[in-house]
């Protein structure tokens, strides 16, 4: 092979990589115009301050009733890539009947600084920074802080494997970054995918200092001793399903739950579900975050 051959080959071998994970990380984000005051709740603004210096922003909505100790738990709700906060309030408003909700954005996304996103990875110490910042209102009861997050966020919260969070649900997570990588190289046949994926994790460390394999729930959850509720819809065309059966075949089964949703589209499951997917999530916080006084079963 000729050098004017195998020269542009090799730029497009080295350079192609670099583009996909500059896209990555500087995606175009989706502006979505829905706050609490629509659905007739009442909410504040809130922000809370990483350990890397970013602010982030959000919404705390109290739950409609009282706790029997004026405190309450406290479910963070996280968005998906490359969406913000208001993208998910439809999907997990639900909760505000029993519990203290955080919509919170993501370090790039909606209201909140920063100059990139890593789709999970650092957006483990946006999880440390809600979580510190819920804790440390005085309505909040600290021991019962759960998660739900959608895909990206799904990832975030476990691999974050904070002690603090006693329950997540992880509705369309990966299972590594590493695969979600390979994924998108979908063009090239099998073997030949792995030189790309290399040489993104090999860019995202040279230009990022990241380790791109700290970012997998599926290795994260061998260590995890939280309540898991894992649930995927079986038609999703942007993270398959496999991802999540990974992450479940990991975890402790003893502590998690695997839900497959029939026909479901990339975070449609709620969509599709509708009051049996509320009631399902609900059940498993009440379970996980219980109230001193006991409460009735929900009835999918």
């Amino acid at each position: 092979m000729s050098w004017k051959t195998l020269g542009p080959l090799l730029g497009v071998i080295i350079f192609l990589p670099l583009v996909n994970l500059l896209v990555g990380i500087f995606p175009p984000t989706v502006k979505t115009l829905d706050d609490p005051a629509h659905y007739g709740l009442p909410y504040e603004d809130v922000s809370f301050t990483t350990s890397d210096g970013l602010t982030l922003r959000g919404w705390f909505i109290p739950a409609a009733v009282d706790g029997p100790t004026g405190k309450k738990a406290t479910i963070l709700v996280g968005h998906g890539y490359p969406f913000d906060k208001a993208n998910i309030l439809r999907h997990g408003r639900f909760l505000h009947t029993t519990f203290h909700l955080l919509f919170f954005d993501f370090r790039y996304f909606g209201d909140s600084d920063g100059a990139y996103t890593t789709a999970g990875l650092l957006e483990t110490r946006d999880v440390e920074a809600a979580v510190a910042y819920v804790k440390q209102r005085e309505d909040v009861d600290p021991s019962r802080i759960g998660a739900l997050g959608f895909s990206m966020s799904a990832a975030a919260f476990i691999v974050c494997r904070s002690t603090d969070i006693r329950a997540i649900v992880a509705d369309s997570a990966y299972a590594s970054l590493e695969k979600l990588i390979a994924r998108q190289f979908f063009f090239l046949p099998g073997p030949l995918k792995w030189p790309f994926v290399a040489l993104s994790k090999l860019w995202a460390h040279l230009l990022l200092g990241l380790d791109i394999q700290q970012a997998a729930p599926m290795d994260a959850v061998r260590t995890l001793q939280t309540p898991l509720l894992l649930i995927h819809g079986d038609a999703d065309s942007q993270i398959p399903a496999h991802h999540t059966k990974e992450i479940a075949a990991n975890a402790d089964p003893s502590l998690t739950e695997l839900w497959i949703v029939p026909g479901a589209d990339h975070g449609f499951a709620h969509a599709q579900e509708g009051t049996r997917y509320e009631a399902r999530v609900m059940q498993f916080f009440l379970q996980h975050l219980p109230d001193e006084a006991p409460r009735a079963a929900i009835t999918p």
